[in-house]
């Protein structure tokens, strides 16, 4: 935890000497950290979800996986 607080003590003060007229890059750069960082953390909270579904639930979802995805690809198309 030091560590880190040291690092962002570390990038304030580089960031303080950026010229003004380069801060939105900075700004931008930071943005897309941040994105990035947000979608992996969405995709790993999906996690576990199949973990305890049931055999005849998922062999449904499964077997009829190619007609289920005709019949929303046909509402997604209306």
């Amino acid at each position: 935890m030091a560590i880190d607080t040291q690092i962002r003590s570390k990038l304030l003060r580089k960031i303080q000497r950026i010229p003004s007229n380069r801060l939105k890059e900075i700004d931008d750069f930071i943005s897309i950290l941040e994105s990035s960082t947000n979608k992996k953390d969405k995709n790993l909270s999906f996690a576990g979800a199949w973990r305890n579904i049931d055999d005849s639930v998922f062999e449904d979802l499964t077997d009829n996986l190619i007609e289920n995805r005709e019949k929303n690809k046909r509402r997604i198309n209306e």
